[in-house]
């Protein structure tokens, strides 16, 4: 078990749980349904980011199909990462509707072209507090 924290995305905590059993030859990969968290600086101004580079559970959706995955994955969180990065919460409130819409149909580009072969979908959930 570990437990670190991280300053460059302003997460309070992980913790990895390890299970020596399993080795590389029999792992069978990720179960879904799979939570990804988006986190961002935690302001208004840029709420969420993918990081796909050092995130493993963003990285294991490579597991999926690995040939097709490998060259298409990177592309879909990168230019999911683009659409969030414009999202703002400082905007009109439509502004702020239409740059939700980019990243749904996004998503849903990804669905219909990427997940969706391998009977997988993925979703967005936008929880408001009310504080």
């Amino acid at each position: 078990m570990r437990l670190g924290c991280s300053k460059q995305d302003h997460q309070l905590a992980y913790i990895d749980f390890l299970d020596f059993s399993n080795s590389k030859q029999n792992h069978k990969g990720f179960k879904v349904p799979l939570t990804i968290l988006l986190s961002g600086s935690g302001t208004f101004n840029n709420p969420w980011f993918i990081d796909y580079e050092e995130d493993p559970l963003a990285k294991s959706l490579v597991l999926i199909h690995k040939d097709f995955m490998k060259q298409k994955l990177p592309l879909f969180y990168e230019n999911l990462n683009s659409k969030l990065s414009k999202l703002s919460f400082f905007h009109f409130t439509r502004i702020t509707m239409q740059d939700i819409s980019d990243i749904v149909e996004w998503i849903d580009v990804g669905n219909k072209l990427m997940f969706n072969p391998f009977n997988i979908k993925a979703t967005l959930y936008i929880i408001e507090n009310s504080y």
